[in-house]
């Protein structure tokens, strides 16, 4: 498992092992409790992961109290964001590309790093292998949940999407299986920062959840337990090294402000569905609010693994 703490590798798996269980026992239940545990799993877990950011970067670029630095970073930061609400407005289709590359290279990376040695032969494209698998497996395990959410936000009809439908499987089955032979190659490589055992079973779990579970269900639980709560962690490490005593309560009161200032942007989102009738699915708009957020989110984290590494 890629988290360094027992308890929260023991909560993985158990919560892994439950929803699997009760998406063959309660289908339907499952997929009536979806889309409510998707909204509270990105508020409560998701969305706060990213609300620190501004702390992180005063550490990370020498931010001082002066109010000219704070005014470079927060017009840098939201002038990132509107460019990509932008993109979204007037070129959804670009903007829905744009997110999944963005998703594919962030999860990968951030799982990574945790799972393999940075620097070894397999480390930068096991980040790729590992991203595109699992955003191939939300999307292509049930693409009758998925594919209608970006037609929705994409404004295109279900004709274009016709290939992928059709050939749903074979692109599930080619993504597992180009991300399971890089699996062997690590293993045998032994450049990893946990066991062997550990990462097998990391990569076991996360697709059995991902292809096994409703596709909301999974997303929520691998953007909640496995990247959420791993950031969180590496960003409170990373407050430490540098003379900050956060811990985890600390680090949600530091994420409030900004977790509500998420939510008041998904209230915009949805005032401008429904004024100007942009896509009919507020899980759309979710989507495209963590879009939003994610590029300057992740240009942070760069950073951040960068100093790490430096």
């Amino acid at each position: 498992m890629r988290h360094p703490v027992p308890l929260l590798n023991i909560i993985l798996t158990g919560s892994v092992i439950l929803a699997v269980g009760l998406s063959f026992l309660a289908p339907e239940t499952m997929e009536w409790i979806a889309p409510w545990f998707l909204f509270f799993t990105v508020f409560v877990i998701g969305i706060p992961h990213g609300a620190v950011d501004h702390v992180v970067a005063a550490d990370l670029y020498g931010m001082r109290q002066r109010l000219t630095d704070h005014l470079l970073f927060y017009s840098s930061y939201l002038l990132v964001m509107l460019l990509v609400g932008l993109l979204w407005f007037f070129y959804p289709l670009a903007g829905m590309i744009l997110f999944l590359l963005i998703s594919v290279y962030h999860f990968g990376q951030a799982d990574m790093v945790a799972l393999v040695q940075t620097g070894s032969p397999f480390s930068g494209l096991f980040s790729w292998s590992r991203g595109l698998m699992i955003i191939a497996a939300i999307i292509f395990a049930d693409p009758y949940v998925c594919l209608p959410i970006i037609e929705a936000a994409i404004r295109m009809s279900p004709e274009w999407f016709s290939f992928l439908y059709h050939h749903s499987t074979i692109i599930l089955i080619t993504a597992i299986a180009q991300y399971f032979v890089l699996v062997l190659l690590v293993l045998s490589s032994g450049a990893l920062n946990v066991s062997r055992l550990r990462f097998l079973g990391d990569s076991l779990l996360l697709t059995a959840l991902l292809v096994l579970t409703h596709p909301l269900i999974g997303f929520a639980l691998y953007f909640a337990l496995w990247h959420s709560m791993g950031h969180v962690q590496e960003m409170i490490a990373f407050f430490r090294d540098n003379g900050r005593h956060v811990t985890i309560w600390s680090f949600y009161r530091m994420a409030i402000p900004f977790t509500l200032v998420s939510l008041f942007g998904l209230a915009v989102l949805f005032f401008v569905q429904r004024t100007f009738s942009v896509g009919n699915e507020m899980i759309s708009l979710l989507f495209i609010l963590i879009s939003v957020l994610t590029l300057p989110h992740m240009i942070i984290v760069d950073r951040m693994y960068a100093r790490k590494t430096d």
